[in-house]
């Protein structure tokens, strides 16, 4: 079972709220998808941007009420174990690599670094905050295989039908399959470790690496 030895000792306040942790996925799949398609679709190559103000808000709110600073800040605690787990993530930054080195000369205006980097550097805290840390604190109890496939599948879930809308690249299995691997990477990391800080770091190395703001505007070169 996950215990406190595996991951953060904080526990829910109450049994609903617990529950309605592990069924947020839902909502916020479903409404940032509803917002792909209304909003982003009407903002072109920008269509990503409305949804990651939605997606970022209800993560935001969702930290802030289900787990508030104090809990966030133990997910923040030095890693433990051995040094294997810590850099596990840096596996999934492998992936990515050919991609990067096919588009980063396309990296040359203030128009496409900036968000680029806002992305890479508020994203990682909010997603693992939320997928990692909130969803595996809320299936404290369960067997460890149990949680760690409901966390990690939800999350190979969330791209696709959320970014997939408006990106072909990141439709169907393939964007699945993709979310679901650096989903397992990040979630085993944290599990073993019982930090985000490696996760959250490596998070943002793949959102560097992934040239992300190329591929929601359809600018980006993929290997062949």
């Amino acid at each position: 079972m996950l215990t406190s030895s595996t991951v953060s000792s904080a526990t829910l306040a109450t049994p609903w709220k617990k529950v309605f942790i592990l069924l947020s996925p839902i909502g916020v799949i479903g409404l940032c998808t509803l917002t792909a398609r209304g909003i982003g679709q009407s903002l072109r190559e920008w269509s990503w941007v409305p949804v990651f103000l939605v997606y970022w808000t209800l993560l935001t709110f969702l930290l802030a009420w289900g787990a508030g600073w104090q809990t966030y800040q133990r997910w923040l605690q030095p890693s433990h174990g051995a040094w294997g787990w810590r850099w596990l993530g840096f596996v999934a930054i492998a992936l990515f690599l050919p991609t990067f080195l096919l588009n980063w000369s396309a990296l040359n205006s203030l128009k496409v670094i900036l968000p680029w980097l806002i992305l890479a550097l508020l994203d990682p805290w909010l997603e693992e905050g939320y997928w990692r840390g909130l969803l595996l604190k809320a299936a404290e109890g369960w067997p460890a295989w149990l949680a760690i496939l409901y966390t990690i599948l939800w999350f190979g879930l969330s791209h696709p039908l959320i970014l997939g809308v408006n990106v072909p690249e990141l439709r169907g299995l393939p964007g699945f399959l993709g979310t679901v691997f650096t989903g397992l990477v990040w979630t085993l990391s944290y599990w073993k470790t019982r930090s985000l800080r490696w996760p959250i770091f490596t998070h943002f190395l793949v959102d560097l690496a992934s040239v992300s703001v190329l591929v929601f505007t359809g600018k980006a070169i993929f290997p062949q």
